[in-house]
Parts: C-alpha cells; structure tokens; sequence
C-alpha cells in the first residue's frame, strides 16, 4: 500500500512536470485516485497490472494530443515497476493568452 502510495505521488509528479499537462483529471464516472492512510493522489490510480494517469491538457497544445500522452507514458513508465501505463486525457483546458 505505501508503495502504491508512493509510485502515485511520483507519476502525479512526472506527469505534472510534462510541457501541455495542465492538471491531472479526477476521473469521470469513478475516482481517478490512490488511497492510502490518511492519503489520496488523485489522478493516479495505481493496481497490480496497470498505473493508469488521468490528464487535463492545456490548449494551445505544444503538439498533438497523442504525442502528448506519450510523452507523459514515457515518463511515468520506468518508475512504474513493470505495470502497464496508460494515460487518459480527460480534457482540455484552453489557457487564456494575455496577449490577445
């Protein structure tokens, strides 16, 4: 469980970290999170096959939405312990321009 815990907490980090995520996503119909003691990540769901990361992507988009995806897989994938990685884009935040 702290693990799990743990490998959320770096996945949340690493997707974050990636150019054109604007957020991790809550899920839509259930929870997108991991549940610990006196814990939750939220856009994580960490299970003993899969890590599956839930992302907001910010509009305009540095690149296409699917390379997007896989660059935050890539990321996420070596700290993953061998799971599978998926990334659900859930949607798009359009970023206001100060320039317009």
């Amino acid at each position: 469980m702290a693990e799990d815990l743990q490998l959320a907490r770096a996945a949340s980090e690493a997707a974050l970290a990636t150019d054109g995520v604007y957020a991790l996503a809550t899920g839509r119909f259930v929870e997108a999170a991991t549940y610990g003691a006196g814990e939750k990540v939220t856009g994580v769901v960490v299970g003993p096959d899969e890590v599956r990361v839930h992302i907001v992507v910010r509009w305009p988009l540095p690149e296409p939405i699917p390379a997007l995806a896989e660059r935050v897989r890539e990321k996420v994938a070596p700290g993953a312990l061998g799971r599978t990685t998926t990334v659900v884009v859930e949607d798009v935040e359009v970023v206001r321009d100060e320039n317009l």
